[in-house]
């Protein structure tokens, strides 16, 4: 009967990495995502700005 226990607390610490493992890469992909959407974001804003500029020489 204790046997049964000691293998489900191996399984649980096996897994635990994994999840976390799991968890890190999602936050450093969204992380990436969102610094990708706010590069893209402000490299059109500058040509917005600079076509804006040039129009009013």
């Amino acid at each position: 009967m204790n046997d049964r226990f000691t293998g489900y607390h191996k399984a649980r610490l096996e897994a635990c990495p994994n999840r976390f493992f799991l968890a890190c890469v999602i936050l450093v992909l969204s992380m990436a995502l969102l610094m990708s959407a706010a590069l893209a974001g402000h490299n059109t804003f500058k040509k917005e700005w600079q076509f804006a500029a040039e129009a009013r020489v």
